[in-house]
């Protein structure tokens, strides 16, 4: 229980620290940066291509296969779209933003902090009260009276904003804040290359830490193609119900319940199905290790694993979620028990690594 609690706590401090980086889409430095620095000692190459991919490889036997295990780095956000005479900034969406959950925020602005403004419901009329905001209704005050001033502040068009919202302790082991999508994945990569850092390796092991996964998967595109693994396992959080607001809903997945395996993800054109064989080696790595996991359908939402599929003349992929409720917004919860549960799934099956057999397509057709 002690070893437990450490491991918890571990993955806290991580999280913590990457969550207050602010990397939306395109923005990603920051994060890409401390990773670097992180991996560097536990790695054999660490490389950033000119995307800003950041790949860290352990080498392995020879003949061995090369498994990837892959996170993005980006969160949602938005850019500086223009700015007014009277130094309002308009914005521009990186990503699934909502824009109802952002009226009335603190932001960071390129380095400098604002609120977006919320109108007083005094100057609201009563006929507008509890209707939606779109993003073209949203704008950053920076406490400045001009365009001028905030010239001189350094903040240009096209620099990124993102909520503040520090990661926060719930009650037990849960956790909420913004970013959780996706550096839970980013905590899981750093703490698989410390565990395995003294071990020797069945194969060839790329931690890979992609960018603008928010906008069109475009740096596991460009990243999986140069790769070109034997596996890839890619690692995302993904939507949980559970919730008042989900209760008419059959779809099953929930915090608190270890990993999660959704055997289809979206089954629209830029999806991912799981094939049943890829599927069953996932629940046989999690039984054999004694790791509590959980199955659901859905079809909506994508991860990198729907580029890595499709990478060159199609890459062995597994996806393996991190539950977690409020998607895309500036509370989104974990629960830190199922970090735990996706970290130690993915070392078993990197050191347990299922043959070719095993995830052949037509295993157990007859």
């Amino acid at each position: 229980m002690q070893q437990d609690r450490e491991l918890l706590d571990a993955l806290r401090t991580d999280l913590a620290e990457l969550t207050a980086l602010h990397a939306p889409s395109g923005a990603e430095q920051p994060v890409i940066a401390r990773l670097r620095s992180l991996f560097t000692p536990l790695a054999d190459a660490v490389t950033v291509d000119h995307m800003g991919n950041l790949t860290a490889t352990r080498e392995g036997p020879a003949d061995a296969p090369h498994i990837v295990v892959s996170a993005h780095a980006d969160e949602i956000g938005a850019m500086v779209a223009s700015i007014e005479p009277e130094g309002f900034l308009r914005l521009a969406a990186l990503g699934g933003v909502q824009p109802r959950l952002l009226e009335g925020r603190a932001v960071w602005v390129g380095g400098q902090p604002g609120v977006i403004g919320a109108r007083s419901g005094h100057l609201t009329p009563r006929t507008e009260h509890g209707q939606g905001t779109s993003m073209s209704d949203l704008y950053v005050d920076l406490g400045v009276d001009s365009a001028a001033e905030v010239e001189a502040l350094g903040v240009r068009i096209g620099d990124p904003v993102v909520v503040i919202s520090e990661l926060r302790n719930l009650a037990g082991t849960r956790v909420t804040g913004k970013g959780i999508d996706n550096r839970a994945a980013c905590v899981v990569l750093l703490h698989l290359l410390r565990r395995l850092s003294s071990r020797s390796l069945p194969c060839r092991l790329t931690a890979l830490v992609a960018v603008q996964e928010e906008v069109g998967l475009r740096g596991a595109k460009v990243a999986f193609a140069r790769l070109q693994p034997d596996l890839a396992i890619v690692i995302d959080t993904f939507p949980a119900a559970g919730t008042p607001d989900t209760r008419h809903m059959t779809y099953t997945a929930r915090v608190g319940q270890g990993a999660l395996i959704t055997p289809s993800s979206s089954s629209r054109d830029s999806g991912f199905l799981i094939p049943r064989a890829a599927r069953d080696a996932m629940i046989a790595a999690a039984q054999r290790a004694g790791i509590p996991y959980q199955l659901a359908v859905t079809d909506r939402g994508v991860t990198d694993a729907a580029a890595a599929h499709l990478a060159g003349i199609g890459v062995t992929t597994l996806e393996i979620k991190i539950p977690r409720r409020y998607s895309h917004s500036p509370v989104e919860l974990l629960d830190l028990r199922d970090l735990a549960a996706v970290l130690q799934l993915v070392e078993e099956l990197v050191l347990h690594p299922p043959t070719v057999e095993e995830l052949s397509f037509l295993k157990d057709a007859d």
